[in-house]
């Protein structure tokens, strides 16, 4: 049962099966910041994403022996735990949403340094979620940079 779960969770439920499952992965992200920025605060958004990564890290490699590949293409709760981070940063500005959106998917396929490291050389969960972490992170400064010095 658990095993269903995760597999569920881990796929954003079936979005990974999608074609370009990476970005209606970070698609779909961006609904749920939008349900859980109307409801609840940024701390406990970022409390979830703590939780979330947190799980994915200890949980996923189980899911991960289930596919042929070391990063499946499946697997898309990566682009959940990156996309959410520099939205945390966007409040309800669509105009930033929107550029966090672009780019973090800018940042997750072009995989610079250092994502690129996590990305080839770095197997299991760290190695799957590291390099959409630092996608995130990456994207966080432009919207900051956006944020502080043109609005």
């Amino acid at each position: 049962m658990i095993e269903k779960f995760n597999k569920n969770l881990f796929t954003l439920f079936g979005i990974g099966k999608l074609p370009a499952s990476g970005t209606f992965g970070s698609f779909f992200t961006l609904l749920i910041y939008f349900i859980l920025q109307k409801y609840f605060n940024n701390l406990t958004i970022i409390i979830l994403l703590i939780f979330v990564t947190l799980y994915s890290l200890i949980f996923l490699n189980k899911t991960i022996k289930n596919f042929k590949q070391k990063d499946p293409k499946e697997i898309v709760i990566d682009e959940y735990i990156g996309q959410m981070i520099p939205l945390i940063a966007c409040g309800n500005n669509i105009y930033l949403i929107l550029v966090a959106f672009i780019s973090f998917r800018f940042f997750d396929i072009t995989k610079i340094y250092p994502a690129n490291i996590f990305d080839k050389k770095i197997e299991g969960p760290l190695g799957v979620i590291g390099d959409d972490i630092i996608a995130g992170i990456y994207s966080l400064m432009i919207i900051f940079i956006i944020k502080y010095n043109l609005l």
